[in-house]
């Protein structure tokens, strides 16, 4: 089916543009007729016609799909038709790669395929966790219920990650404006300052040890650029490598402080999409698999696949699987047994989620609160180093007068 590019009149004084999908240039005009636009422009996209081409030149943010399930549960829980729902949502879209994306859905429904289908296009943005989710809320006839349930759980999950992101930018920020300076004072302005200590004939060690980093510095800066290229280079390689995952999950359980934000942020998530699940009528089993993918430390989902194999090949409980594990709460171990016992293993999940994003959002002010002062300590000694040792020899000129 044709894919037609469009610019259209919105109302007295906007204009839009996107894509829709049609048989036919006159189609693609009648359906723009349909959602109240007066076409200024419709072609044939010249970008190609598959789904997934269309997103070649950007791509659609993970805030703008959980806008998009929030918008459909509520029209769908009013009783609009899914197709009306996804073409409404589609015409109040203002960004033109989410609205050819809601198109895009819109089209593939039409010609009688399931929204779960649907979205399977497009693995980038739906997740297996996301379309597991919509195939149950359709098979159950819960599709609005599911939608505005996958909504809470992504708004969840990014406001406990903007909260570790808000927490850490300040240290980062002092950090990085730290090194900036020690580098600008070493290789710009110290080496002026030298000229002035050229007929010195003992200068102080500190200083002649500072000389010596400036030098350093000056002649290699472009090499000490090039290894912080390398550096980045590599740590994006071993983010992306299994074995690298690994040996960086491995390193952020080893630090003290770190480990235990790390599992905290993540067990967070587990339990309230493990809960999102089971509430959703997906088997026990299928439901740890894919709340277990959802854990961003390597070593926490080799762990969690671990407990999975043990509950399925030994047929033990999920709580009695996790007791042998590394690295998980004790916490989450327990309120998983009491909801086994009760039937209630959702509600228990549901409160270890909660119970663990506080724990992150004080966890986060803890470490920054220790991290503040001693990066300023160290910053300020350094920075504080060089300009004593720059002015060193004018002060002991000053008292040899």
């Amino acid at each position: 089916m044709p894919t037609f590019a469009y610019k259209a009149k919105q109302g007295p004084d906007r204009t839009v543009e996107g894509v829709l999908t049609a048989d036919t240039r006159a189609e693609a005009l009648s359906r723009l007729d349909a959602r109240g636009l007066i076409p200024l422009r419709v072609e044939v996209h010249v970008g190609g016609t598959g789904p997934g081409q269309r997103f070649a030149a950007g791509r659609v943010r993970h805030r703008d799909v959980t806008l998009i399930s929030r918008q459909l549960a509520s029209l769908l829980r009013s009783g609009v038709p899914i197709l009306r729902a996804l073409n409404t949502i589609a015409a109040q879209s203002e960004r033109p790669r989410t609205r050819a994306l809601v198109e895009s859905l819109e089209a593939q429904v039409r010609d009688g395929a399931m929204l779960s289908g649907a979205m399977a296009r497009y693995p980038g943005l739906f997740s297996d966790l996301y379309l597991g989710m919509v195939r149950a809320g359709e098979s159950a006839g819960k599709l609005d219920v599911v939608l505005d349930r996958l909504a809470d759980t992504r708004d969840h999950e990014e406001e406990t990650r903007r909260r570790v992101q808000g927490a850490m930018a300040y240290p980062l920020l002092v950090l990085g404006v730290g090194v900036v300076t020690v580098l600008v004072l070493l290789g710009f302005f110290l080496p002026r300052v030298v000229e002035l200590y050229r007929d010195y004939r003992m200068l102080p060690l500190p200083t002649r040890v500072l000389i010596g980093l400036s030098r350093a510095v000056e002649a290699t800066w472009g090499w000490v650029v090039l290894g912080v290229i390398l550096a980045v280079a590599v740590f994006r390689r071993l983010a992306t490598a299994e074995r690298g995952r690994a040996w960086l999950g491995h390193l952020a359980l080893a630090i003290p402080g770190l480990r235990r934000l790390v599992v905290q942020v993540d067990v967070a998530c587990f339990a309230r999409t493990f809960a999102l699940l089971l509430n959703a009528g997906i088997s026990l089993d299928r439901a740890l698999a894919l709340a277990g993918d959802t854990l961003r430390n390597a070593v926490l989902r080799d762990v969690m696949a671990g407990v999975r194999d043990r509950s399925v090949r030994q047929g033990i409980p999920v709580s009695q699987a996790m007791r042998s594990a590394p690295h998980l709460p004790l916490m989450l171990v327990n309120m998983i047994a009491v909801g086994e016992e009760g039937g209630t293993v959702d509600q228990a999940l549901l409160e270890v989620a909660t119970f663990y994003e506080q724990q992150v959002e004080q966890q986060s002010r803890l470490l920054v609160s220790l991290l503040e002062p001693l990066l300023i300590l160290v910053v300020g000694g350094v920075v504080g180093f060089i300009v004593g040792a720059m002015l060193l020899p004018i002060f002991q000129l000053g008292m040899g007068l």
